[in-house]
């Protein structure tokens, strides 16, 4: 379960944090810097992580661990006081390569529940010097971006998110379904009617249409799945 909330200058007790509340009175330029605050909890209740957006265009400004500590980008220290500077930029150049890169990064449930476990558990004072936790926390900040940035202020964005979401919800069922049609040669299997309901999906060709990942999954494993969804 991934749980989402915004809040403005807040930490994720609901209760404005010592650095949140701090940027939302600091200026820069003689300008008052405000912060949105998306806090997130993974399916561990210790993957509890917060990310701090610049309000006026929601470019991300760092991010809070489980440890409740705040890790600004470069730049963006103001906006956080007494944050810890991360060794890295924010760019998608400095998250993942550059905008090349950007159509294989995986989005979605299972890829968010990653990030916010990555960036929970992000802690450099606790890593020997070749910073192990650095590359899984690049990757998530950039997947977390498109979903928090990138989403609300571009509409293209937004709607391929929006019109994503049920074969996000629905992936692992998806991949029994055609597993089930390839072994047996006929689609029909328990879940075809929600596909074809929830997801449009009408057969195996709609299905290889929108998924190019496809795993091994059982019945078990889908139960489970939609199980574990709010």
């Amino acid at each position: 379960m991934l749980l989402v909330a915004w809040n403005v200058g807040a930490s994720s007790s609901g209760h404005p944090g010592p650095a949140a509340a701090a940027a939302a009175r600091s200026r820069r330029g003689g300008r008052e810097t405000s912060l949105v605050v998306v806090n997130l909890r993974g399916e561990d209740d210790r993957d509890r992580v917060a990310l701090a957006l610049h309000a006026h265009d929601l470019c991300l400004a760092g991010f809070r661990n489980r440890s409740h500590h705040w890790h600004a980008f470069p730049g963006h220290e103001h906006a956080l006081p007494g944050s810890t500077p991360l060794p890295f930029g924010s760019t998608y150049r400095d998250l993942i390569g550059g905008l090349a890169n950007l159509p294989s990064l995986p989005l979605g449930r299972g890829p968010a529940l990653q990030a916010a476990r990555a960036l929970a558990a992000y802690d450099p004072a606790s890593d020997d010097a070749d910073a192990g936790a650095v590359g899984p926390a690049k990757r998530g900040l950039a997947a977390l971006a498109v979903a928090t940035s990138e989403s609300p202020r571009l509409r293209p964005v937004r709607e391929a998110v929006s019109e994503g979401t049920s074969y996000i919800e629905h992936w692992d069922t998806i991949c029994y379904e055609v597993t089930r049609a390839r072994r047996t040669g006929v689609w029909g299997g328990p879940f075809a009617e929600l596909l074809r309901e929830r997801a449009g999906i009408r057969g195996e060709e709609d299905a290889l249409a929108v998924v190019d990942v496809l795993v091994n999954r059982t019945l078990g494993d889908v139960l489970t799945a939609h199980a574990l969804r709010p």
